[in-house]
């Protein structure tokens, strides 16, 4: 009989390269999120930035998403402990970093609203965690184990 061997899920493939790729995708998001936080406003003139026509509440849903996903890589990438305080506190002062960056230039300007509305994100994200945990694909961040080193069994 042929030995046939099952395709690796997704959530294999993750769970085998799980630091490298928590690493990479905060990395690459990190750098995303601070490239157009402080490009010019007028670079997006042809995008419609605007969710239901309602373009404030829009910006701050987006900040809410962005630091939510923020958030969940944070996690992955210091799988060792649990989402706590530090790690907010983390997330948030990225925030208030970014905020601090746009008020050095003059297209841009930082938002108390905006700050809140990343806080919110975070906080989605800590009371998303049990059902995240049951989550397909998003569940491997609870189930990664780092390997002993070698030598050592």
């Amino acid at each position: 009989m042929e030995n046939i061997r099952k395709a690796p899920s997704l959530e294999d493939i993750i769970l085998q390269h799980f630091v490298l790729v928590s690493r990479a995708a905060l990395a690459i998001t990190l750098t995303t999120i601070t490239i157009l936080s402080l490009l010019p406003v007028h670079n997006f003139s042809g995008v419609d930035l605007t969710f239901w026509k309602l373009p404030v509440a829009a910006d701050k849903i987006a900040h809410c998403i962005a630091f939510l996903v923020i958030s969940g890589l944070l996690d992955g990438f210091c799988y060792q402990d649990s989402f706590n305080l530090k790690k907010a506190a983390i997330a948030a002062l990225y925030g208030m970093w970014i905020e601090g960056l746009q008020s050095l230039t003059d297209y841009r300007h930082p938002s108390f609203w905006d700050i809140v509305a990343n806080c919110i994100g975070i906080f989605i994200y800590w009371l998303s965690i049990p059902a995240f945990k049951r989550t397909p694909v998003l569940r491997v961040r609870w189930q990664y184990k780092e390997p002993p080193p070698e030598g050592i069994s």
